[in-house]
């Protein structure tokens, strides 16, 4: 990378695409009436495979700092779609669980992501995607 521009520059071609999956995905969940936001199916889909897991554990799951995590933590327990739970084995740790709500809600939001990766992904070919996974599986690699 000799003649480094910014505009041509990976690191900024990867933030532009996060930014517009993401805002795209969020107006699609706006749109059919789900109140969360990517970010927050982020906390969601994670308490779905390791549901009962601390606020700690949940921000290295989605490499968030502990301000970022409390945030998104407070905005869905004020929707009902999580609760904390004071941990049986630590009273200092909180554990994060999904609700009721939480639960009946990944069925739909799930739906609409699965739309969403199909018209992002759309044209481009398999044997690309599966290239493009593993390139970013290293450099996220290389970066922790």
């Amino acid at each position: 990378m000799k003649n480094y521009r910014f505009e041509e520059s990976l690191g900024h071609k990867i933030e532009i695409c996060s930014r517009l999956m993401s805002a795209q995905l969020n107006q699609r969940f706006k749109n059919s009436n789900y109140p969360v936001t990517s970010e927050q199916w982020g906390v969601i889909n994670v308490l779905l495979d390791k549901d009962g897991i601390s606020q700690n554990q949940l921000a290295n799951e989605l490499q968030k700092n502990h301000t970022s995590i409390s945030r998104l933590i407070d905005n869905l327990i004020k929707k009902g779609l999580i609760r904390r739970i004071n941990d049986p084995n630590d009273g200092r740790t909180n554990l994060i669980c999904l609700t009721k709500k939480g639960r009946e809600l990944q069925l739909g939001v799930k739906q609409q992501v699965q739309n969403h990766l199909e018209n992002v992904l759309d044209g481009i070919e398999t044997n690309d995607i599966i290239i493009c996974t593993k390139v970013l599986d290293n450099i996220i690699s290389n970066l922790k």
